[in-house]
């Protein structure tokens, strides 16, 4: 059984679970001790968008692009970092505690839906990232891809590159999934899997091992790490219908 709690972007929240419980129950001659630990653990878990510049609190959940350097009007790609960055906090003692961060581009029905999605080197489908209006999210200037980077420590000037992206002890580069993403997992709701993992009983989850499971980042402190944004950029014209965005960014705790 699931029990699922979704946050708005911005939104803080820590849950606190029961504790563990040790019954005993007896008759005559007959003594049972059971330490039953189904509801056992406490959850604090916190998403806290902020300014890169000045370190405030975003109000508005919301990211944004503003440097000029996301005005590229050529067809190489431009990674340009975003205005704001995620705090995100986990101390986590409860099994079966997860948090994932995904995207569902395809069924909003805003001017930003992505109806066709664009197309892998592989041939799978993807509809994850920023949609442009009234496009449909399509191949040629359709959408934007977003990748976030995941690290241990504050970095106000971190660069990302998609040649040198890395998921490694001190930090962890990952694009935004889309629940309808061909590759995204079956389990439901559609497009909750590893790769969109964010927190679980380690804190901030750098990675998912097949066989020990999940892990964190090696410089992480205090169960918290620093989620920075970036949106690719490439074949920007301007003029009123130039306008990139997903609607919603979607962040989920889950008791599974």
């Amino acid at each position: 059984m699931k029990k699922m709690l979704s946050l708005a972007v911005a939104l803080v929240a820590t849950v606190m679970l029961g504790s563990s419980v040790f019954a005993v129950t007896y008759s005559t001659g007959t003594y049972t001790g059971i330490a039953d630990f189904t509801n056992a653990g406490n959850v604090a878990f916190t998403f806290t968008l902020k300014n890169v510049s000045g370190d405030a609190t975003v109000s508005d959940s919301t990211i944004k692009w503003t440097s000029a350097d996301a005005f590229v009007t050529g067809s190489t790609i431009a990674w340009v970092r975003a205005d704001q960055y995620a705090v995100v906090a986990a101390t986590v003692t409860k099994a079966g505690f997860n948090v994932y961060m995904f995207q569902d581009n395809k069924n909003n029905s805003s001017d930003y839906k992505a109806t066709t999605g664009r197309t892998n080197a592989d041939n799978t489908k993807a509809f994850s990232g920023l949609v442009r209006k009234g496009s449909g999210g399509g191949d040629y200037r359709g959408y934007i891809p977003v990748a976030y980077s995941f690290v241990g420590t504050k970095n106000a000037n971190i660069t990302y590159s998609q040649a040198t992206s890395t998921t490694s002890a001190t930090r962890a580069d990952r694009y935004f999934g889309d629940v309808s993403d061909t590759n995204a997992a079956s389990s439901y709701p559609k497009g909750i899997g590893a790769y969109t993992k964010i927190a679980s009983i380690v804190g901030p989850v750098f990675g998912v091992d097949n066989n020990t499971g999940d892990w964190t980042g090696s410089q992480v402190t205090n169960h918290t790490a620093y989620m920075y944004f970036f949106g690719g950029f490439a074949n920007i014209q301007g003029g009123s219908n130039d306008i990139y965005k997903t609607e919603k960014l979607y962040v989920v705790q889950v008791t599974e």
